[in-house]
This record gives structure tokens, sequence and C-alpha cells, in this order.
């Protein structure tokens, strides 16, 4: 037996699909499969064991006699270990997903500051998961490897989150946006994809990796700025 470790809390394990109402700046999620009690104790062994051992030397036998049940039983309920894994990455990155959207909620931020808010915490979390949980970053690159879907669910959902930042910049005409927010999103999630994957391990201290992200982050809101600028212009707007 391992010792228990807990998990970042979240019920279900299935595909996670976020829905924005933009009025509030909330989202919430309409796909996540409820786990039974088993399940969630299966959950929580496979668990302990990946972060003790770690994903690639636990095997389905091993999570099996921790739950005191047989191998045959677990495959019910878990077709692979992959199945498990992805079940512990859904409950790491809603954590890491609830987390950003705080920032996104908060009413003392300005536009500008929310999306420096929000990208920074993103590279704060990679950079945690990469260098102090190492055994997380094992269990992900798993999963980035053999399920490139569950990385890309998951950067849809924190792109939707990007956008009601960029959605409120531009009610508040602080932010030029132009015709296609999501484009938007992806391309500023392209601009900062080097501060945000885990290949951070290679990329050097912490320091000076914010200080890196926030000469990106000055040349993106400055673009914003000179869009929203130019749209006023356009208008003839008289404070331009």
């Amino acid at each position: 037996m391992v010792p228990a470790i807990r998990s970042p809390p979240m019920t279900g394990a299935g595909n996670v699909e976020a829905v924005i109402d933009s009025s509030k700046v909330r989202l919430h999620f309409t796909s996540m499969e409820e786990l039974d009690d088993t399940a969630e104790r299966i959950l929580a062994a496979a668990s302990a064991r990946f972060m003790h051992y770690g994903y690639r030397k636990t095997t389905m036998s091993e999570i099996a006699d921790d739950c005191n049940m047989s191998p045959g039983n677990l495959y019910r309920y878990f077709a692979a270990k992959l199945d498990i894994a992805e079940a512990f990455g859904n409950r790491v990155r809603l954590d890491q997903f609830n987390r950003l959207k705080e920032i996104v909620e908060r009413t003392d931020l300005a536009p500008a500051a929310k999306l420096r808010a929000f990208l920074q915490l993103e590279l704060e979390l990679v950079y945690e998961r990469v260098h102090a949980k190492p055994k997380t970053y094992e269990l992900s690159r798993s999963l980035f490897e053999e399920r490139p879907e569950f990385a890309a669910k998951w950067k849809r959902a924190e792109a939707d989150l990007l956008r009601s930042i960029l959605e409120e910049g531009a009610a508040r005409c602080v932010f030029g946006v132009g015709d296609d927010l999501d484009q938007l999103a992806h391309t500023i999630q392209t601009a900062t994809t080097q501060f945000a994957t885990t290949h951070l391990a290679y990329l050097g201290e912490i320091e000076e990796l914010r200080r890196d992200l926030d000469q990106v982050v000055d040349l993106i809101l400055d673009g914003l700025a000179w869009r929203a600028h130019q749209a006023r212009a356009a208008r003839g707007d008289r404070a331009v």
C-alpha cells in the first residue's frame, strides 16, 4: 500500500465542455460524468500510486490490490490505466481552470490587468507542475503523447476564458478585438505557448520566465490598445 494522497477536487472523468454566459463572465461544465463510490476508490488508490511511484511504474494489478478487488473487476470501471490517468488529469486541469476562472470573474481588475494576471498564473501553474510535482508532469506527458485530444479540450476551455476577458475589454472600448474573438484568443495562446506548456522544464528559472512573459504581454496589450485607438478614430470619436 502507498500513502493516501488527496487529489484536486472534482467529480467526473468525462469530456469537458465550457459554456460562457458572457454577460456575467461565468463558465460551467455540462458533460462531466459522475463517478460512483467504487470508481472514486479506484481513482484515489491509483492517484496515490501515480504520485508515489510514477505513472509508468504503476500497474493495474497493483491498483486492484490496493482496492482489495480482482483485476477483472477493476477493468469493469476503467478499461485501461490510461483511462484512470485521464480521470486524474481532468482533476488536475479542472483545478487549474477554476483558479484561472477566478481571475476572469474578479471585479477589481481592469481587462488589461486580468489578461496579464491570467497568463502569469498559467505560467505559475505549469511551472509548479513541471518542477514541484514531477510525477504529475510524467503522467501529463503520457496523456499528451497518447491522447492529444486531452490537451486540446482543456486548451479550448481556457481559450473560452481568454475570450471572456477580450469581450470585456471590447465592451469597455480598451481592446480592439476584430470580428473573430475565437481566433484572437487562439492567437494569444499561440503567442504565449512556451509559457503554458511542459516545455518549461527546459526554459530556465521562474523569475526569468516571468520577465519574458511580461514583455510578451506588453506587446499583446499594446496591439489590443492600438486596435481600439484605430476603431475610435474610424468612428470619429473625440477621445482618440
